[in-house]
């Protein structure tokens, strides 16, 4: 089966293509807009009516979410070089749990169209919610699509495929550290410092030396202010200098290896902004719960998962 938008061939029966992500198997409108029939399948409430969900507003109904590529896992299209791992810019990563559906991997696209329906449904409070295709770090690298809730400082991204006969399902959770204000005004004071050091202090110096006369005595104030801007003002800038030279390197590094130039500024999240990540994270996990049911497969297949660490690559 050709693609009509790339021209490249995939296997008989796909209804994306592989490569680049375009439907194979339904016009431009039905991609658009489903059928009324499939539509209200997404949008209505099942066996969670008693949980307090309610129907979503028929204009938000009216307006799903485009479809993205689900096949094999490994199987996104393919990009050219990216200096940034596929997570570049999100912050730090909290927690990543998976699993593993025993031989659903056909269920795989209906859960993708399922979870559109239900995270619309949900309306998280203050949420952003998207597909994203992410691209890997290398020459040729390959892209895949995730879905992405954001909240606050904290980013949830799901990823949903076929692993062979087997329907895979990965929850990432990543958070970006807001930005200190005591760390913006000591820095401010150093980069301050910095210009009059630069610029300033050699002429303070001079000043001070010519005020002195050691045959009659000075009327500046004697070798104290010589003393001060050479012994005190002096190593305290050279120190300054080389904080900042140290700033500026770990900022390009960490501009290079995860997209965020001002990370030196950023702190660790509150209590309160710890609850809001982890009420998150729960709230993607018992979306994901209710998409598995309303397409017929048991939510007791994706029980909570332990936590899954991966090693930080930087090259």
């Amino acid at each position: 089966m050709k693609c009509p938008e790339c021209k490249k061939d995939n296997p008989g029966g796909s209804r994306f293509c592989q490569f680049c992500g375009a439907s194979l198997s339904a016009t431009a409108a039905d991609t658009a807009f489903p059928s009324p029939a499939a539509q209200s399948q997404l949008t209505q409430p099942q066996d969670y009516t008693q949980r307090g969900l309610r129907p979503v507003e028929s204009a938000r109904a009216a307006a799903p979410i485009a479809r993205q590529q689900i096949g094999q896992a490994g199987s996104g299209g393919m990009s050219a070089l990216n200096i940034w791992g596929p997570f570049a810019g999100y912050g730090t990563r909290r927690r990543h749990v998976s699993w593993l559906l025993d031989n659903l991997g056909g269920k795989a696209d209906a859960l993708h169209q399922a979870i559109n329906g239900r995270f619309a449904q949900r309306e998280i409070p203050g949420s952003n919610m998207k597909w994203q295709t992410l691209t890997a770090r290398g020459l040729l690298v390959e892209r895949r699509p995730f879905y992405f809730v954001r909240r606050g400082i904290s980013t949830a991204a799901l990823y949903i495929a076929q692993f062979g006969q087997d329907l895979y399902i990965s929850q990432t959770t990543y958070i970006k550290g807001p930005i200190s204000n005591v760390r913006v005004v000591i820095l401010a004071i150093m980069l301050i410092f910095q210009l009059y050091y630069s610029y300033g202090f050699t002429s303070s110096l001079l000043n001070s030396i010519s005020g002195y006369n050691p045959l009659f005595g000075s009327t500046s104030g004697g070798l104290g202010p010589f003393l001060f801007f050479l012994c005190i003002i002096g190593p305290l800038g050279a120190i300054n200098s080389l904080l900042l030279v140290l700033a500026l390197v770990y900022s390009v590094y960490k501009f290079i290896t995860e997209k965020d130039f001002v990370a030196l500024l950023r702190t660790p999240p509150n209590e309160f902004q710890e609850d809001d990540t982890i009420a998150l994270e729960k709230a993607v996990e018992e979306t994901v719960r209710q998409a598995l049911d309303s397409i017929g497969i048991d939510p007791v297949l994706m029980p909570p998962a332990v936590e899954t660490s991966l090693w930080r690559r930087l090259i």
